[in-house]
Order: C-alpha cells, then structure tokens, then sequence
C-alpha cells in the first residue's frame, strides 16, 4: 500500500473513528449523570420491589406499589385517627409514604405487612393510621411537621411524641412499638 493511499484512507476513516470517540466519551458523561453514586446504588442493591433510579430528582422510584394491610388500608385517615386516639387515650402511629418511593414500598413489603406488626397495630392502646404524602401533603406537614418519607410517629394528644425515621425490619419496627407501650401502659 503506498503512501498515498493510506493518507487518503486515513483522511477518510479519521471523521469515523473521531466520531465514536466523541460518542463514547457522550456516553461516558451521561452514564456519569443518569448512573446512581455508589451510596445509592449500595441501598438500591438491598431493594426487592421493582424500582429504578430517577437522575434528575436522586430519588430512587418504586415501579411497584405494595398494598396496605387492612389495619392502615381500611383504617382512619390521620385526623380521624387524632379524633379516636383522643376519645380513648390511645397513641396514634402513623405511617408518612409515597407510592413514588421505593424504600416505602419496601418498608411496607417487609415490615408494615409484617404479621406480627398487622397484630401489634390492633392493639386498643394504639390507633393505626396512613399518610400518603403526596396526597395529602397538608395533613402530614399541619399533624407531622414534616413530608419525609418513609417516617413513622407516634402522637399522643395530636402532638409528636416519637419518630421512627427511614426503612426498617418488623423487628425494628416492633421494638419501637414496644417502647411506645413502655412509656404509656
């Protein structure tokens, strides 16, 4: 091959090979940008409910939504909640989610749906109650003072009185309802 000819087939194939360089380093900033930071892809590797990483937002969103237990499900709404835990001198423990939220509907999957939990939430010293808070964000920012999810609190007399804050086992969650029965029998 002369000299000629491979000037002539490098001048032709260099917009090419250029080309693919640019479009892999693209690639490569926008992997960067759309793939989670390592914290995150750590807590999305725990995750069992169908979800995926949202880049603009950080947020990891659920591609599921896990039902409620009957007890929350079909149980007050907060306010109502308040209202009965006040006529009885019951504490009232509700649940701040978002559909949108991967780890509340895990939080839902392995410990709200807990059997063990479903039972304790029946107990008459307690009033169970939900918040979702993208459909209610009023009543949790006026009763919670916060729209952080996944949250649950305890409130006796409409005021906070305990804070259970993030995604957290049956047992976790049990040992914190336990403690709530410790400080009012």
């Amino acid at each position: 091959m002369t000299s000629r000819t491979r000037a002539l087939i490098f001048v032709v194939l260099s917009p090419l090979l250029a080309g693919c360089a640019v479009a892999d380093r693209e690639t490569s900033r926008e992997d960067a940008v759309t793939q989670p930071p390592p914290e995150i892809r750590a807590w999305m590797d725990r995750l069992t409910v169908e979800h995926a990483y949202d880049p603009d937002t950080g947020f990891i969103v659920a591609r599921e939504t896990v039902a409620l237990p009957p007890v929350l499900g079909d149980g007050p709404g907060l306010e109502e909640a308040i209202r009965l835990a006040a006529e009885r001198d019951a504490v009232v423990v509700a649940f701040a989610t978002a559909d949108r939220c991967a780890p509340c509907q895990q939080y839902k999957k392995d410990a709200i749906n807990d059997p063990r939990v479903v039972e304790r939430l029946g107990d008459p010293r307690l009033v169970a109650a939900h918040v979702e808070v993208d459909r209610e964000p009023e009543v949790a920012e006026a009763y919670l003072g916060s729209r952080a999810i996944p949250m649950t609190y305890a409130l006796r007399g409409g005021e906070r009185v305990g804070v259970l804050r993030g995604q957290r086992s049956a047992d976790e969650l049990l040992a914190w309802l336990d403690g709530l029965f410790e400080a009012w029998p």
